[in-house]
């Protein structure tokens, strides 16, 4: 049904009393700005028998509806099944208490398959003729006609509105831990941006990868790996009237992430030099042997540990932990992640082996850290002003604010857990190591 009078709102509240859950769609103007500084068109929402498409701003209806009556008719539900949660948080900006009744389909699918759900390939003729034509126009989605929205969306539904979750406890909690804290964290760091002198930019990370580790691209962008050496992170500056790009590195941190795992203590000391004197049986290293310690450390972390490497109590235990980890892999077919509890099975990781399994591991042990420390660092950030605008795998990146004082600097290292190494300047180019004097 296409919602054109406010009296037919009253089958959608009908419907509220015998559903408790809805699947929705929402439906952008434009095709191609970033969901958190695009507007809403039309909303799409569905039960498994009927659905109707609200008009937000589209021509084609002659009433349209706010976005606060909108969330008066989502409220009236106490689940709201989407394909992309983030996308839904950037069109509503609901906060992280009323988002827990969002569930991603996608993220379910994931958890069953490894693979989201895609439906870039649903469409309309109608859609494919005015995309390919008026492709350059903005506001394309109000030149399609409703019942085209219509047609594509119930096509949409029909392979998405799916229940993934297994219906084991230990699996369902997992899946709420990814979809209420990753997804909220990843669209929180999404919606502050990054600003630069031409103006604001947004990422868009996607967690759906094979080994779980989120990536982030958006516009062509890879703001995952954005090149230190040709000048492109010039443009990333402050929004703050004299503010500074801060960064925060985690220091040895998959070192460090295994070593909780295999029981290891190391020393209070630099890890890299620690395993250095190991490496060269020396009392002390100079600064080249410790540029060389550091590379050795992962090398021999990421790509099996050498038989003479093993004599070296930490990366023996690895070792063990990895032909123990392959052993479980192959007898019961699946894996689970150290922190969320998260399932790996070997029906969706083809052409494995022990290292790649244990590269599959670390990296989502990594991931899962960082859900649980970036969960602790937006609750300290709520009390200052600065933003978190970046996260690459094992450093934060902040737009600080000079009003929140060293003490954001202590109060957010603190939150990170374990040792990280501050950088700051005026660019993301131009970072130095961080004296807490600068911020005075």
């Amino acid at each position: 049904m296409i919602v054109e009078s406010r009296s037919t709102i009253l089958d959608i509240f009908d419907l509220s009393q015998t559903q408790t859950e809805i699947y929705a769609i929402p439906i952008f103007t434009d095709l191609y700005k970033h969901p958190n500084e695009n507007t809403l068109s039309l909303l799409y929402i569905a039960s498994k028998e009927r659905d109707f498409i609200i008009p937000i701003n589209h021509p084609d209806s002659d009433i349209q509806f706010t976005i606060d009556q909108i969330e008066g008719i989502l409220a009236k539900f106490s689940y709201i099944y989407v394909n992309d949660k983030k996308e839904f948080l950037h069109a509503f900006k609901w906060s992280k208490q009323r988002s827990r009744k969002i569930i991603d389909l996608n993220m379910a699918g994931w958890f069953v398959s490894n693979k989201p759900t895609d439906t870039s390939h649903i469409t309309t003729p109608a859609h494919d003729f005015i995309e390919r034509r008026y492709s350059s126009l903005p506001r394309v989605n109000t030149v399609i006609p409703l019942y085209k929205h219509l047609e594509k969306c119930r096509s949409i539904k029909d392979i998405t509105y799916k229940q993934y979750i297994t219906q084991d406890k230990q699996q369902a909690e997992s899946y709420t831990r990814y979809n209420e804290d990753m997804l909220y964290i990843l669209y929180g760091i999404e919606q502050a941006g990054l600003y630069t002198t031409k103006g604001m930019e947004y990422t868009q990370y996607n967690p759906y990868t094979s080994t779980g580790r989120p990536s982030n691209r958006y516009g062509g962008i890879n703001y995952a790996a954005l090149n230190k050496e040709d000048g492109s992170r010039d443009r990333f500056t402050s929004r703050f009237d004299s503010g500074k790009i801060l960064e925060f590195d985690f220091d040895a941190y998959h070192i460090r992430l295994m070593a909780e795992v295999v029981d290891y203590k190391f020393p209070d000391t630099s890890v890299h030099e620690y395993l250095g004197k190991q490496y060269f049986g020396k009392d002390e290293l100079t600064a080249d042997e410790y540029k060389e310690s550091k590379a050795l450390s992962f090398k021999i972390l990421y790509g099996g540990i050498p038989r003479e490497m093993r004599d070296i109590e930490f990366f023996g235990k690895v070792h063990d932990f990895t032909r123990k980890l392959w052993k479980q892999f192959k007898s019961e077919k699946f894996i689970t992640t150290y922190l969320l509890q998260r399932r790996l099975h070997a029906d969706n990781l083809t052409e494995m082996n022990a290292p790649k399994l244990f590269n599959y591991y670390l990296q989502a042990l990594e991931t899962e850290s960082n859900v649980l420390i970036l969960k602790e660092v937006f609750k300290v950030m709520s009390g200052y002003k600065s933003k978190l605008v970046l996260y690459t795998y094992d450093s934060f990146t902040f737009d600080y604010n000079l009003s929140d004082s060293k003490q954001f600097f202590v109060d957010i290292q603190n939150a990170m857990k374990y040792p990280v190494k501050g950088q700051i300047g005026n660019t993301y180019n131009t970072l130095e190591p961080l004296v807490f004097e600068h911020a005075l």
